[in-house]
């Protein structure tokens, strides 16, 4: 008689799930015997590591870049830099409670002779063009900004958009202080979203959920919800990420959905992974969901990075992570600086469920852009034969945009672009890496240039629809 789950695993799944077991087996009683020790134990243990790794490496934080690493939520970041922030609060049709974020104006007047200049000045050092800002002469006759909806990546959050250090490579304050109304979307289960009208977070039943329920409820209702709220009939949406995967899902399966968004930005878009560059943990993503399952149950994956990040000081977390992210993705991390490094690596990761990231592992190993499969092959009699739906992604009718780097391991633009309708612009920055788009040093000149100017052709005002442009050609 078979053992359950042991059973069915091919001689890839048995050496992943030796190497997984060490791994998690060493992490575990460094993290026990972490946790037993008393405060001035650990005090004095992050003291001396201080002392050596400032031997070795020189430090790199300045106060800016503290003060951003330290900040505990969205509004403490974007206070920091002078910008107001509305809170919302979204419900979906399944009753999960979703908190989004708002900049609804600039830290400079659009229409001030002096913030002009300084707002001018800084596209200057950018190279975009002064016809990007918009002020209240380019508003519709109701006085409605132009909407842009910024979504994070996967086990992310909407802070990612408040690390940049310097103020022309942070996109949703230029977006904000040229005349747009910017809004920040948060993924169920991240530090934002974890609420539920039926289910706590304690519960396996909250954890159920994959990027099918990112595309079918979280993203259509936050649209919903801030068109609702602004008055505006469409909003420009950049997603960076799995932030453009669960667009280019939510596009594919929503007709409607396609009217209310003017422009689609795909910022680094994983849609077809080519899997982890370290070969033993690519074999462990490929192995049976069974077996991630047993390592890190159904509910929230790798909670032990938040509990390591109060842990570690600062700069020995940012290498960790560093060289974590070498191993796993083979990326050098050598567009961004580590100042910016610093400040970015404490708001990087968040809370998502293991089930999101069995999603992924399922796309990699089939090697299509589909949803959930509850029945992957080989797991029952009734799974044999069976057919797992595939995102319709050549029936999008949105404009669309793709950004994305020529040194990504996680984007495989061939596959990306046979699988959706000729994109209106596609720019290949050839030095980038995956979180190159977000906190690269030279993301100014080498992105925004063009997104600006994608934005000022697809948002024309509700009064000058009649004049849009029937091309989608950039």
């Amino acid at each position: 008689m078979p053992v359950p789950i042991i059973g069915r695993l091919n001689y890839s799944d048995y050496q992943a799930l030796v190497i997984a077991l060490i791994l998690l087996f060493l992490e575990g009683i460094l993290r026990v015997v972490t946790h037993c020790l008393p405060t001035f134990a650990l005090e004095f243990f992050k003291g001396q590591s201080q002392r050596l790794f400032t031997m070795r490496f020189k430090e790199m934080r300045t106060r800016p870049a503290e003060n951003i690493q330290d900040a505990k939520s969205f509004r403490e970041m974007a206070e920091y830099w002078g910008y107001t922030v509305e809170e919302h609060i979204v419900r979906t049709q399944d009753h999960c409670i979703l908190g989004i974020q708002r900049l609804p104006e600039g830290k400079f007047s659009t229409s001030a002779v002096d913030s002009k200049s300084y707002i001018e000045s800084m596209f200057d050092r950018c190279g975009i063009s002064h016809s990007a800002i918009r002020n209240e002469q380019s508003y519709s006759s109701k006085g409605i900004k132009p909407v842009v909806l910024l979504y994070h990546g996967l086990m992310m959050c909407s802070e990612i958009w408040m690390c940049n250090l310097d103020e022309e490579r942070r996109l949703a304050c230029l977006l904000t202080d040229a005349g747009y109304d910017v809004w920040f979307g948060n993924a169920r289960g991240n530090k934002y979203s974890m609420k539920h009208s039926k289910y706590k977070p304690n519960s396996r039943k909250f954890w159920d959920y994959s990027m099918d329920e990112f595309a079918l409820y979280d993203l259509p209702d936050t649209i919903d919800y801030i068109l609702e709220t602004t008055g505006a009939s469409s909003l420009t949406y950049i997603g960076f990420s799995q932030g453009a995967a669960q667009a280019f899902a939510a596009l594919s399966i929503n007709p409607k959905l396609n009217k209310k968004v003017n422009l689609f930005v795909a910022l680094a878009p994983a849609t077809s992974p080519k899997g982890l560059q370290n070969p033993i943990v690519d074999a462990f993503i490929k192995a049976s969901p069974n077996i991630v399952y047993l390592f890190f149950g159904r509910k929230a994956f790798l909670t032990m990075t938040m509990f390591w990040q109060k842990v570690l000081y600062p700069p020995i977390y940012t290498k960790l992570l560093d060289t974590s992210m070498k191993f796993l993705f083979g990326w050098s991390g050598n567009n961004m600086t580590e100042e910016q490094k610093a400040a970015s690596y404490y708001h990087l990761y968040n809370f998502t469920s293991v089930k999101s990231l069995v999603h992924w592992f399922q796309i990699i190993r089939a090697n299509s852009f589909q949803m959930y499969d509850e029945l992957p092959p080989y797991s029952s009699p009734t799974a044999m034969g069976h057919y797992c739906h595939r995102f319709p992604t050549e029936q999008i009718k949105t404009p669309i945009s793709v950004f994305y780097g020529g040194s990504d391991s996680l984007v495989k633009i061939e596959v990306l672009l046979k699988q959706l309708p000729k994109p209106v612009f596609v720019k290949e920055v050839p030095p980038y890496e995956h979180l190159d788009f977000i906190w690269g040093s030279e993301v100014h000149t080498h992105v925004f240039p063009e997104l600006f100017n994608l934005l000022r052709k697809y948002n024309t005002c509700d009064d000058e629809k009649d004049m849009r442009l029937s091309s989608h050609e950039y």
